[in-house]
């Protein structure tokens, strides 16, 4: 019986100690992000100072973590394509890149809030509005409904 207990703990430390192994967050500069990040950054933030970029590698995957100096975060992927905007509560983010449909309808339908966070996934948009609220939309920009 103390066998199998051993056999379960060595497994479940390989496991863990395996999957640290995987995983890799490292700091590097503005100049390591793929190009795409960099026109996006450059056409939305021009006003704000790069102040972090982390590369994380995990599961044949890498992605960029950025932090602004106003406190905003992004995430891109490994070709540069943007996963998700956070203003962090303080403020709206810009909005020229999120796609029309929606914030036309949080125009019309939550207006004076904005979009303060945007996570963007396979399925949908998520989106984080200045007073809170969270709102989930198709990847064509068709709302579905208020999130609790």
């Amino acid at each position: 019986m103390k066998s199998i207990y051993q056999i379960l703990i060595f497994s479940a430390l390989a496991l863990l100690i395996s999957g640290g192994l995987n995983a890799q967050k490292t700091i590097v500069t503005k100049d390591d992000l793929p190009k795409e990040a960099h026109f996006f950054l450059a056409k939305n933030f021009t006003n704000e100072r790069v102040v972090t970029v982390e590369k994380d590698i995990y599961a044949g995957k890498t992605d960029y973590e950025i932090k602004l100096s106003n406190g905003t975060e992004l995430e891109f992927d490994e070709k540069g394509e943007w996963k998700e905007v956070d203003g962090k509560d303080k403020a709206a983010i810009p909005q020229e890149f999120i796609p029309k449909k929606i914030t036309q309808h949080i125009m019309e339908h939550f207006a004076p809030n904005k979009v303060s966070k945007i996570e963007k996934d396979r399925n949908k948009y998520e989106v984080e509005l200045t007073n809170g609220m969270d709102l989930e939309f198709s990847l064509n920009g068709d709302f579905l409904r208020i999130d609790d």
